[in-house]
């Protein structure tokens, strides 16, 4: 039963979720409501779950005095020391909100700042003229980005329209054909996963894994 519970869980799960969206029924009964409350209970419960065991593990760094130890340490503080003012504080408390928006909006910004290097180089190394649909993908990237600066329209006129142009037609098919690939796996693992060929989210490898 260790490993059938959990598949039955997920199997009789993943039906309640089709019953309730494809089925006048399930709609009447409003399975979908009673389905999102379960699924905000689970993440909480997984939230918990997740703090406890980073806890533990940073405890015994600390303990330790393993390399870093500091950095648990601080991440200890951190994480309990901003759940209790929440705690306390309420989430719309003035210090409660004032350390998400001066440390945590800056900090996340500062990392997608950096992200941007990352893209910039990526882009360097995706442009690189060698084929013709490298050349293809340089010529309407720079067109598109040409067309969404004003230096491009200040240059030319036309830029903004062979942007828009490209955005709407060229590049709503190439996502729209994305889209459709990203749908029919998305189908066929949950019909693996409903099936109980996929199992990999159970500790084994595929079907293979759990014979």
């Amino acid at each position: 039963m260790r490993k059938e519970l959990p598949l039955l869980v997920t199997i009789l799960t993943g039906l309640f979720v089709i019953f309730g969206h494809d089925f006048a029924i399930g709609e009447k009964w409003q399975l979908i409501n009673s389905m999102d409350k379960w699924q905000s209970i689970s993440q909480a419960v997984a939230l918990l779950i997740g703090a406890i065991n980073l806890t533990r593990i940073h405890v015994n760094h600390v303990r330790r005095r393993k390399a870093g130890y500091i950095f648990s340490l601080l991440l200890l503080v951190c994480m309990w020391g901003y759940t209790v003012l929440g705690v306390i504080d309420g989430y719309k408390g003035v210090t409660f909100r004032w350390v998400y928006n001066a440390l945590l909006a800056s900090l996340d910004s500062t990392i997608f700042s950096l992200l941007a290097f990352y893209i910039a180089s990526a882009a360097y190394r995706a442009f690189r003229v060698r084929t013709v649909e490298a050349s293809l993908l340089l010529v309407s990237a720079a067109i598109v980005m040409l067309g969404r600066a004003p230096i491009g329209e200040a240059i030319w006129k036309g830029f903004p329209d062979w942007a828009n142009w490209i955005m709407r037609f060229p590049n709503t098919a190439a996502m729209r054909a994305v889209l459709i690939g990203a749908y029919l796996g998305s189908f066929v693992t949950v019909l693996r996963i409903l099936l109980g060929i996929e199992r990999a989210h159970l500790g084994g490898v595929g079907g293979a894994g759990m014979k």
